[in-house]
């Protein structure tokens, strides 16, 4: 019976620690959204280029999100800004 009581330990201590693991996950991933955010705050340029075209409110939310989410701005934005200031 021994050998049942440490493997059940075993087990809840794998359980804890896995518990650990993706609490400690969660908040690298909170942590690095946060970095990513107070990053694009502190860039005037790209938001106010975004906020400065003649789309609409969809495109420019679009263009910031994705920004925001690949860390570039569209190519279709890249083309009305040229076409813009053309």
């Amino acid at each position: 019976m021994s050998d049942f009581i440490s493997y059940m330990r075993a087990s809840a201590e794998k359980r804890a620690a896995l518990e650990r693991y993706n609490a400690a996950s969660a908040s690298l991933t909170n942590a690095q959204v946060m970095e990513r955010l107070a990053e694009i705050k502190s860039q005037h340029e790209p938001l106010a280029s975004i906020a400065a075209l003649s789309l609409s409110d969809r495109d420019k939310l679009y263009a910031a999100a994705f920004y925001v989410a690949v860390g570039r701005l569209p190519e279709d934005f890249i083309s009305a800004k040229e076409k813009d200031h053309g």
